[in-house]
């Protein structure tokens, strides 16, 4: 039998020999180059493999080959004796950990049993090096870069709790060999942040925000005692804590987000820590989490919070203003009071903070920029405040004052169909005298024709509803009603959204002889197709009594709601 065939057998407990030194070291020459392409954050100084590494990022494998590959790499240098790693093989050994660490998302390696053998393997290739250096190898050194690339692959294990742990360790443990003179392996700015986002991560943990709070007042304290001058807080360190705030939906959360941002500003002017100042996106979170609590106080706060920051913007400020996000959460705090309390002036106050924003941007300032979003909110809650007189005049306005911003360049404000939509809602929502109606009911017609020609907007089932409401509502001639929803039942069947709201305003609008000689005598259900062809909201048959009833019920809730 050939030797070196038999040398490949397997032996009596069917387990495979260890490859031999030799055989390792080859194998590692021929495809140390790969290894280096898959770690793209070390080819700075090695141009003539970035389009080895491309290739092989975007080579269009498998997503199993690709890690087969890894898995080939690492369980040849962990199957090594210890104290037989060449140079080449221990730079390899580090290359590789980055390369598990940052590899594509295409791989699947962030959670389930793929994310667990990452890690797993990461810190198998650590070990293996620790083992190279405690046998005598110089040339082995397990660097900070080394041991973040382990906490790395553990923060996105999915392990969770169990994760946060194990990083938690590891992290107090290079502090340790640090304090004990290794100055290899200094916990560095990386390090904390992988430490605090890996227990934002852990939501099995009841106090994983406390844990996380943990992390930053050690990493604080040794940066103020001079233990560490690499743990010096950032305000990246911070996000993940006050994100984390902001969506746990606790009472507390907005209190806490606030007294957060207290802290940042201490560190800054107390402490003298200027990486620590909170910034656009800190305040934007805290706003995020009081509109997130539905406290019946949440606008009056994120009123006063957003006054802060634009009275330290004005004095000079460079850490923090406000941006489009910061005035967006403002207006969205005012839906409750406009939709649920029916405050009157819900909308007249959004409209001031939209001109606010509207004056800034025009005075240069291009964190301003508003979008279409804004627009439709401050739109919608004028169509909502019927008591206010002359309200579809004023949802008119804003439209216009979106078109004419859109029309001076700024693309993202461009009128959608919601814009045209709201408008008409605001006009169908009219009471008044004969006169006051006429004219409501001229700019819904005018507006609807309008959104007909735009070359972005169509009326969709919404639009079409409320224009039979206006009709309904708004004129007060019999003969007039029948002609005119005549023609936009025809425009309506020709573009297929004669939904159930569309049917019944229509019904409620039109005699019975004209709904006759329009319908049939026929019954929604038993429209042609093509007429109700691009309706979102139909209700399908084979649904339950109660849930046709509820469904019906929010169709009638959000009629106004386009």
């Amino acid at each position: 039998m050939n030797p070196r065939r038999k040398s490949q057998r397997h032996n009596g407990h069917g387990i495979s020999r260890r490859p031999s030194s030799s055989t390792t070291r080859c194998r590692f020459r021929s495809v140390s180059q790969l290894v280096a392409a898959i770690s793209l954050a070390l080819l700075d100084n090695k141009t003539h493999l970035l389009h080895t590494a491309q290739a092989y990022v975007t080579s269009g494998l498998p997503a199993h080959t690709h890690r087969a590959f890894l898995r080939q790499l690492t369980d040849d240098i962990c199957a090594t004796d210890p104290g037989t790693l060449m140079p080449q093989e221990c730079q390899n050994a580090s290359m590789l950990m980055s390369a598990w660490a940052s590899a594509p998302s295409k791989l699947n390696l962030s959670s389930g049993v793929n994310g667990k053998a990452r890690a797993l393997a990461v810190e198998g290739l650590l070990k293996r090096m620790i083992d190279e250096r405690r046998a005598g190898n110089v040339g082995a050194i397990a660097r900070t870069e080394d041991y973040n690339a382990v906490m790395k692959s553990w923060a996105m294990s999915g392990e969770r709790r169990a994760a946060a742990i194990r990083v938690e360790q590891i992290l107090m443990n290079m502090q340790e060999m640090y304090a004990s003179g290794d100055k290899d392996v200094q916990p560095n700015l990386e390090s904390f942040e992988i430490a605090i986002e890996a227990w934002s991560k852990a939501t099995d943990e009841p106090n994983a925000l406390s844990r996380a709070q943990q992390i930053l007042d050690w990493m604080t304290k040794l940066y103020l005692s001079s233990s560490n001058d690499l743990a010096q807080p950032h305000t990246s360190c911070f996000y993940p804590i006050l994100k984390s705030w902001a969506v746990s939906g606790k009472m507390e959360a907005p209190i806490m987000a606030e007294h957060l941002i207290m802290w940042m500003q201490h560190l800054q002017m107390k402490e003298g820590i200027e990486t620590a100042a909170p910034d656009t996106v800190c305040f934007n979170i805290v706003l995020s989490s009081w509109l997130k609590s539905k406290d019946i106080t949440a606008e009056k706060r994120i009123r006063q919070v957003f006054e802060y920051m634009d009275k330290c913007a004005r004095m000079g400020c460079s850490e923090f203003k406000p941006d489009a996000s910061t005035y967006n959460i403002v207006i969205s705090s005012i839906a409750p009071a406009v939709k649920k309390y029916y405050d009157m002036g819900g909308a007249r106050r959004a409209d001031r903070i939209l001109a606010r924003l509207e004056k800034g941007y025009l005075a240069g300032d291009e964190l301003l920029r508003p979008d279409t979003i804004i627009y439709n909110q401050v739109i919608d809650y004028w169509a909502k405040t019927q008591s206010f007189r002359g309200h579809y005049l004023r949802a008119r306005e804003v439209l216009d004052r979106q078109i004419t911003m859109h029309e001076s360049g700024v693309r993202k404000c461009r009128p959608d169909t919601t814009s045209y939509t709201s408008v008409i809602a605001a006009c169908a929502s009219t009471y008044g005298s004969k006169m006051e109606k006429r004219r409501s009911f001229d700019l819904a017609h005018a507006t609807f024709m309008e959104a007909c020609k735009e070359k972005y907007t169509h009326p969709n089932e919404i639009t079409y509803g409320l224009m039979f409401k206006a009709v309904g509502r708004l004129l007060p001639n019999e003969q007039e009603r029948d002609r005119y929803a005549k023609t936009l039942f025809g425009l309506c069947c020709d573009d297929g959204y004669l939904g159930e709201m569309a049917y019944n305003r229509m019904r409620e609008a039109v005699t019975k002889k004209t709904l006759v000689e329009l319908t049939g005598g026929k019954s929604h259900g038993n429209f042609p197709a093509e007429w109700k062809l691009n309706v979102k909201t139909h209700f399908r048959k084979g649904f339950q009594n109660k849930d046709l009833s509820k469904s019906k019920e929010n169709s009638k809730k959000n009629e106004l709601r386009p």
